[in-house]
């Protein structure tokens, strides 16, 4: 394994950095980053309906859209971000126990006990979360990567996400901050830069992991040109129809919104977003909905585009 520590803070660099060793990587990569005030939205969400841009600009925060499923999240230097990328994982599908153990036996040893909870969050014995994460695999390519909530400033996060109301009520809290918790509240770590040579530490002893210096490649120029561009964080386009029609709910899976043109039983297009995870592009999915008869819907495997979904299910939603 090789392991890697970045010292930039730009959102859009890190993860411009992280893609390019998800492409290019032959070995194992664990990599720790940070990045200064920043919204992560998930690949399928809709930005503007995730965000308050004049909130955002107002404070000075970036917005970011990365290349994994899930939700919305919240980045300072009080966080630390990890990636696992592994480029011949034995796993199937989705899998978030597997790339979570190490994290949890690394904040094992510096005295704070979590769990693996719910889809993709790791939590204290008292239900608080210090930890969100998120995958993404082609073939046997995968990219598992989390936050780790050490010392962010938790009442700004409060400001800046504002998750539905379905999704707070479903965790029985009314409030972001009501749900989260620092490390640095449970362990005798004075500082994040401490807490980044823990976990470094752990992991390179555990993995006999080898350093190695950030990768230099015009691809990752590329990429951050694309990460910071209005059309990646962006892609919303408005549809023109004689009729269109929103339908949106939470699942246990998460939460999945339908914004549909419909003539009849046909479904002449769709967009679909949501803080799901997925194993194939929902853009595939769309163009192959795209003029189908909304029963047809039963012989497509949705699964493999929104995990957890019955096809059954996406014709109920389609039709509340």
């Amino acid at each position: 394994m090789k392991f890697l520590v970045l010292s930039t803070t730009n959102p859009y660099y890190n993860l411009a950095v992280e893609e390019y060793l998800f492409n290019t990587a032959s070995d194992c990569v664990f990599m720790l980053w940070q990045n200064d005030k920043t919204v992560v939205i998930g690949k399928n969400q809709n930005a503007h309906a995730e965000v308050d841009r004049a909130v955002l600009d107002k404070y000075g925060v970036y917005l970011a859209r990365r290349i994994t499923g899930g939700g919305a999240v919240y980045h300072d230097l009080g966080n630390v971000n990890y990636s696992f990328i592994n480029p011949n994982s034995k796993t199937d599908g989705i899998d978030f126990e597997y790339f979570t153990k190490p994290i949890i036996k690394a904040l094992k040893t510096l005295g704070v006990n979590v769990k693996l909870s719910g889809r993709n969050d790791l939590e204290t014995e008292s239900g608080l979360k210090i930890s969100g994460s998120a995958q993404h695999r082609v073939g046997n390519r995968v990219l598992h990567h989390g936050t780790l909530l050490f010392s962010s400033d938790l009442d700004f996060m409060s400001k800046v996400l504002t998750p539905d109301r379905d999704k707070l009520k479903s965790k029985a809290v009314k409030s972001v901050k009501k749900r989260v918790i620092n490390v640095c509240e449970l362990s005798s770590i004075n500082s994040v830069s401490d807490f980044i040579n823990a976990i470094k530490n752990q992991i390179i002893t555990e993995f006999n992991a080898e350093v190695i210096s950030p990768p230099k490649s015009q691809d990752i120029d590329r990429l951050y040109a694309r990460n910071s561009s209005y059309e990646w964080i962006f892609p919303e386009k408005p549809m023109v129809s004689s009729y269109q029609k929103t339908v949106a709910k939470r699942y246990d899976f998460g939460k999945v919104e339908l914004t549909l043109n419909l003539e009849n039983e046909m479904i002449k297009s769709l967009k679909i977003t949501g803080d799901f995870f997925g194993e194939k592009d929902v853009a595939v999915l769309e163009r192959t909905l795209e003029n189908t008869l909304i029963e047809d819907i039963k012989n497509i495997d949705i699964s493999a585009f929104i995990l957890g979904m019955t096809s059954r299910e996406f014709i109920d939603l389609i039709k509340s």
